[in-house]
């Protein structure tokens, strides 16, 4: 059975992962309320004119912090840390400005502006996304370091409020898909601007000390980026390809069908990766064990991602049109088939950050190059049969195998496996692989309302499940409660206190 790590300091954990939590459900509530309206005042062409710039700046900043950011919660002492932090925000801001110059250039040059895969007018704002999405997410990982989780918080609330107004009054104004670009960059920069006050970055002013941490952190950098950038380039900014291989109308389907999808990896997922991280890496510094915090975390996602993601697998047509409009039936069609693979995602997104804390950077950079050739490959054989939604069928069946890999991967790094942590919920697992496909199957076979009610059920069972074990193993439950020590010698051990996309 899992038990919670005893001793003083345990509940931290939850409650920093509970605050994050919170102020995230807040954020992305107004990211849906927002999409409701959005969807009516933009066509799915204008999404994936956006979806294509924004996956273009994600890909250009994960390639210009060297992801120095994901060091900050290795470093040292709080020094180092502020200089690594003052270091990615400048190298990306650098390469924003050399893009800008570059834009420029091409629109000299050639008398146009450069198509960007089909970004539209809203390629000028990219070099402004790099700039803000490499501050913000060196800045979170500062200030999560120091567990200022209240700041951190605030800033995720307030920015989505900034992104969300800005888009939905740019609409009226005739901005198209930049009104959306901008919009975004808006509430980048705010959230940003709130993480960088009196955080002492911006005091960090010596090219030197920038320097000295590239050159002590550069293993890391080199070790780290390439599989980021791949992870990038086929997972979170896959946009591209989309309008490549089956135009930029399906990219925008297929943008806003993960814009959604992801709102719960943003709400749970994030919030715990933010917390465990840090934390992780800190009881690895320390030489304590593990094994019982993964077992623990990955249980506790698998419940909550379940019946969330397995809603949208067995009604995700239906709710679109009930949300969005007939305009939006492929797109909820789209969600149905990338269910199974973000459920599995949510999983495994936080749990590998353990690879970065364990050191297995050689094994992930060679994973990396193998996997996205498999998800970039099962989305493209699509075009063989010119079936759009069989390729996009292949990439998410790629994405579930492997997100199941990595998470039996971080049980073996943690000292548990895959198998045994399986056993412990067999109970839940072979209840969850018997209703879901039989559902499927009857769905065809039944009246619409039945077969909605039938999956409402399912899901609220399952959600059951969820609150029985969360409040089972809360801090201070009959399970969570911190055994005195001395009980046993496995009562002493290290206290967990804490805490990207696969």
């Amino acid at each position: 059975m899992l038990r919670r790590h005893s001793g003083a300091g345990a509940s931290p954990f939850y409650r920093h992962v509970s605050h994050l939590a919170i102020s995230t459900a807040l954020a992305q509530g107004i990211a849906m309320l927002t999409s409701v309206f959005l969807a009516r005042l933009y066509p799915p062409r204008e999404f994936g004119e956006f979806s294509i710039a924004l996956s273009l700046a994600l890909i250009v900043a994960t390639a210009a912090t060297l992801r120095l950011e994901m060091a900050v919660p290795l470093a040292e002492d709080e020094r180092e840390a502020v200089v690594l932090t003052a270091t990615a925000v400048i190298a990306s801001v650098l390469v924003a400005v050399a893009m800008l110059a570059v834009l420029v250039i091409h629109l000299v040059v050639t008398g146009h502006r450069w198509s960007a895969f089909g970004a539209g007018a809203g390629v000028w704002l990219v070099p402004a996304m790099v700039a803000t999405l490499g501050t913000s997410a060196a800045a979170r990982m500062l200030q999560s370091r120091r567990e200022r989780f209240a700041a951190v918080s605030g800033a995720t609330v307030l920015g989505a409020a900034v992104q969300g107004v800005g888009q939905l009054v740019a609409a009226p104004l005739g901005a198209g898909a930049t009104g959306l670009t901008g919009g975004y960059v808006a509430g980048r920069a705010w959230y940003s601007v709130a993480l960088l006050r009196r955080s002492g970055v911006l005091g960090v002013r010596s090219a030197s000390e920038w320097w000295s941490a590239t050159v002590k952190w550069r293993r890391f950098a080199l070790l780290t980026s390439p599989p980021a950038l791949l992870n990038m380039i086929s997972v979170g900014a896959v946009a591209p390809v989309v309008a490549v291989c089956y135009g930029v109308t399906l990219s925008g389907l297929f943008a806003f069908a993960t814009r959604l999808l992801t709102l719960p990896a943003a709400l749970i997922g994030q919030a715990v990766g933010s917390v465990f991280f840090p934390k992780i890496a800190a009881l690895e510094r320390d030489g304590g064990d593990v094994r019982l915090a993964v077992e623990r975390v990955t249980t506790g996602l698998v419940f909550l991602s379940v019946p969330t993601f397995g809603f949208v697998l067995l009604l995700g047509p239906e709710l679109y049109v009930l949300a969005f409009g007939a305009e939006w039936r492929n797109a909820g069609s789209i969600s149905a088939l990338l269910a199974p693979w973000l459920a599995a995602s949510f999983v495994s997104s936080p749990l590998s950050t353990l690879m970065t804390v364990k050191d297995r950077l050689r094994s992930l950079l060679l994973l990396s190059g193998l996997e996205t050739a498999l998800r970039l490959g099962s989305l493209a054989s699509g075009l063989l049969i010119g079936s759009a939604m069989v390729g996009i069928g292949a990439y998410s069946f790629s994405g579930l195998a492997i997100s199941i890999g990595y998470v039996g991967w971080s049980l073996r790094l943690a000292g548990s496996s895959l198998r045994s942590w399986a056993g412990s919920i067999r109970s839940y697992l072979l209840l969850v692989g018997v209703a879901y496909p039989v559902l499927l199957v009857a769905r065809g076979h039944l009246p619409q309302p039945v077969s909605m009610a039938l999956a409402v059920a399912l899901t609220a069972v399952l959600l059951g499940f969820a609150a029985r074990w969360l409040y089972r193993y809360r801090p201070g439950g009959p399970e969570g409660t911190p055994k005195p020590s001395g009980l046993s010698s496995d009562s002493e051990v290290t206290p967990v206190t804490s805490g990207a996309s696969r």
